[in-house]
């Protein structure tokens, strides 16, 4: 089975990503981890060449769970999806879960990369304001394969 999951940052796509992976025991793929090398210096962005590599090799396999919001690139993965899950939650309950990971992670001294939540929020409302319409857009030849997700 190969699924796309794509939604605004925090809406839950790396939970349901897991939740699916246990349940059907299938790889997930981020595409943060696509865009990014990690390393405990920094993260380096990695280049549209690497980007596209790799992206082939998890296309490659059986049974691929990707997540993420990017879509601008890597078209592919909704061609070849057999399902996309389309997290089109509520501004206000994406708000919540932005404050509430943020909390949880400050507390628990979590990832870092939740530590600004004020570039999250932002990216929330750029993903308002001109993102999910591109978005919904870019779903309508997968109609017949998308379901849109409300919480």
């Amino acid at each position: 089975m190969k699924i796309r999951i794509i939604g605004p940052v925090g809406s839950g796509k790396t939970q349901l990503a897991k939740q699916l992976s246990l349940r059907y025991n299938i790889p997930v793929t981020s595409v943060d981890d696509l865009n990014w090398k990690r390393s405990p210096r920094g993260d380096v962005h990695r280049t549209p060449e690497e980007r596209a590599t790799l992206l082939k090799l998890v296309l490659k396999q059986n049974d691929w769970i990707i997540e993420g919001v990017q879509y601008r690139y890597g078209q592919e993965s909704f061609t070849d999806a057999d399902v996309i899950y389309f997290k089109d939650i509520s501004h206000l309950r994406n708000l919540y879960y932005l404050v509430k990971r943020y909390l949880k992670n400050r507390m628990t001294r979590g990832p870092q990369q939740y530590s600004h939540l004020r570039l999250f929020i932002k990216w929330e409302h750029n993903f308002r304001v001109k993102e999910r319409a591109e978005i919904m857009t870019l779903l309508t030849p997968y109609a017949d394969k998308t379901i849109v997700l409300k919480k």
